[in-house]
């Protein structure tokens, strides 16, 4: 009978109790055996969703959207957080991120006009002065159309800056755009002229026709 040193010495090593039996290891201490340890598993922490923060004197924001028949509309708004005036005319900077992080291939165009007809949101730039505390708002709008799976765009985060060359804000935002491969904004407003020629905030105004608010 052929016996390999090996398995005879770890034989001989068992019955005087020096070597563990398969799935214990050796207690340093006492020579005894315990159960193995289970390795520590490698799991990946996601990163917090961001929130709004003062950055530069400005805060930017995401409100409450809806999203009917295919059409997504959501309220952006933009709150002076800073100690003096702020003058602003135009448009958001927007880009839309996947869950990377990253830059997708959708386009932001200006005007609402270029998704959906809204009226109240369908209009020109106009300068505003916003004191401390005081804010304007803004209608970003896309369309949930899917002809292609292959080319489907889903954005979990925007990119937003008040105007070319201000700061980021980095907002969770969940944009299911399909493979339609746009969205847009509108610019930012103060108030916005109704059909009966009423001036009314944003806000307000889009809580009445069901379209969503940035804030209260």
């Amino acid at each position: 009978m052929n016996i390999s040193l090996p398995r005879l010495s770890c034989a001989l090593l068992l019955l005087a109790g020096g070597c563990a039996a398969p799935g214990t290891v050796p207690e340093p201490e006492t020579g005894r055996s315990a159960p193995a340890r289970p390795a520590p598993s490698m799991s990946v922490t996601r990163s917090p969703d961001p929130v709004p923060r003062c950055i530069d004197g400005l805060e930017i924001s995401v409100g409450e959207g809806d999203a009917a028949s295919g059409l997504r509309v959501v309220g952006l708004q933009l709150r002076n957080c800073g100690g003096k005036p702020y003058r602003i005319k135009g448009y958001p900077e927007l880009s839309i991120l996947g869950a990377d992080r990253k830059p997708l291939d959708v386009r932001v165009l200006r005007g609402i006009g270029e998704v959906t007809v809204l009226p109240p949101w369908e209009v020109q730039p106009k300068q505003e002065t916003l004191d401390p505390g005081e804010s304007v708002r803004a209608l970003l709008a896309w369309r949930n159309l899917t002809t292609d799976a292959e080319t489907v765009a889903v954005g979990e985060f925007v990119s937003v800056a008040a105007g070319a060359g201000q700061s980021r804000h980095l907002l969770a935002l969940h944009i299911d755009a399909g493979n339609t491969g746009k969205v847009a904004i509108s610019p930012w407003v103060g108030d916005v002229v109704t059909e009966d020629g009423v001036a009314k905030r944003p806000a307000r105004d889009a809580e009445a026709t069901g379209r969503g608010s940035a804030g209260p």
